[in-house]
């Protein structure tokens, strides 16, 4: 049997008395009549006589008395373990956060050995003349890439696993699927003896996820402006009011000039001085109370608001310069 090969079949399938079959060892010899194995035979040097090999002397005895040969196919199974199987595959992940499927890229290896030959032969052979390691990782594949999918997304969704930070738990996934996979390989004759994954990353190069960083991006853009909005939206809508009420001051002629100029304008402006006064003390009341520790950007926006009421001089410059000391004390 030449290496890379897990099994082999004699191209002859006629036995007489007096062959010999050659084991070597770590293989195993399975001889089988149509397709029913009727004996397995260990590492050695075994002689066909009368009566020594269980299950053949039914056969060598039909065989016109053992003067003509018994068909018979001989397979020779490597029973050592392999440890070349290379595996990666690529599957998506429902990120539950946002509930959208994110591409990951996961690679790896396992070691196989054989346990159970005949149910290999049965089940994975067939009517092939022989089977390679890599007929094995080609058939094994779909099972792995399942296996992991549906171990990832249990651990996401159930075991609220960070879906960026599986590369870091890359211990616990192996083990975590060498449980799962090994019943899976048992059914067709092996034992699993080990499985690790070297990597599963977040396939940053994929179309879909080059869509999901821009959707997200886009999203906190919409919350820091609307957060923007919501902080400098009463000043907005004083200075607006500011600006109708110098509009219709300096308008001596209109109707509203006249009644700015003859007194109901003093009062006008005094109560949306008062007005605006309380709203800018409000305003830095409820900018304290939202966070004793503000973070660089924060800050940076109480500064932007305050340059705004100081620039539509809704505030003194002493009032200015003491809120810009207080603020900048917080860093």
């Amino acid at each position: 049997m030449s290496a890379g090969h897990l099994a082999w079949k004699y191209p002859g399938n006629q036995i007489t008395l007096g062959s010999q079959i050659i084991v070597n060892e770590s293989q195993e010899a399975l001889l089988f009549e149509n397709g029913q194995l009727i004996s397995a035979l260990g590492p050695g040097r075994h002689l066909v006589q009368s009566g020594n090999i269980p299950g053949l002397e039914g056969i060598l005895s039909r065989a016109f008395g053992g003067e003509s040969p018994a068909f018979v196919q001989v397979w020779f199974v490597n029973k050592l373990a392999t440890f070349d199987y290379k595996w990666g595959v690529q599957i998506q992940i429902r990120d539950t956060a946002y509930d959208l499927l994110v591409p990951l890229g996961a690679r790896g290896s396992y070691a196989l050995r054989l346990k159970d030959p005949a149910s290999f032969i049965l089940q994975m052979v067939g009517v092939s003349s022989s089977f390679s390691t890599e007929e094995v990782r080609t058939s094994f594949m779909p099972l792995v890439e399942r296996t992991l999918k549906d171990y990832l997304a249990s651990e996401v969704v159930d075991g609220g696993v960070d879906i960026y930070t599986l590369s870091s738990k890359l211990n616990s996934v192996s083990l975590g699927i060498t449980r799962k996979l090994s019943v899976e390989v048992a059914r067709f004759g092996f034992e699993l003896v080990d499985f690790y994954a070297q990597a599963i990353d977040v396939l940053s190069d994929d179309p879909a996820f080059r869509s999901l960083k821009e959707g997200l991006a886009q999203a906190a853009t919409l919350r820091i402006r609307a957060a923007a909005a919501a902080d400098v939206g009463s000043f907005y809508q004083l200075e607006r009011s500011l600006d109708a009420l110098n509009k219709a001051a300096s308008n001596e002629g209109g109707p509203a000039g006249a009644l700015l100029a003859g007194g109901l304008g003093v009062g006008l402006g005094v109560g949306v001085g008062q007005f605006m006064g309380q709203s800018v003390s409000s305003q830095f009341a409820l900018a304290n109370q939202q966070s004793s520790n503000p973070t660089g950007p924060e800050i940076a926006q109480k500064l932007s608001s305050l340059k705004m009421l100081f620039d539509s001089e809704l505030i003194t410059a002493d009032e200015y310069d003491l809120k810009k000391k207080q603020i900048l004390d917080l860093l």
